[in-house]
């Protein structure tokens, strides 16, 4: 039956889908949320990404994000991008100068400001 719930759930999310995302920070979430739903999930302050802690090394961080479509790197930043039908979700890794994760935030054109998601210590 999962399989027919997946291919449904195509037809919503045709390139990335809410699971993809869920997958890669160790979030339980589950394609049949509205796109609206999932950004209220993401930015809720109680969801912390399970698979992310402050202070872990970038290699680390970084492989995290297997289902990204786009992987950027920066001196101090990584940027892993989602397609939607809503537009480009983002995630940005912010890393201090030993290259260990200080902060994660979300980024999408229905969030009008800038989100910190909040990570475990």
């Amino acid at each position: 039956m999962k399989p027919l719930h997946r291919l449904f759930a195509r037809f919503r999310y045709p390139v990335s889908m809410p699971e993809d995302v869920a997958s890669d920070l160790g979030l339980s979430i589950n394609n049949q949320l509205s796109f609206q739903e999932f950004i209220n999930y993401l930015t809720n302050p109680t969801v912390k990404p399970t698979k992310l802690s402050r202070y872990m090394p970038r290699h680390e961080a970084e492989c995290i994000f297997q289902t990204a479509l786009r992987k950027e790197r920066f001196k101090h930043d990584s940027l892993f991008s989602y397609y939607f039908n809503g537009g480009w979700m983002e995630f940005v890794l912010q890393f201090d100068e030993q290259s260990r994760l200080r902060r994660l935030y979300i980024k999408h054109k229905d969030i009008k400001q800038r989100h910190e998601i909040s990570i475990s210590s």
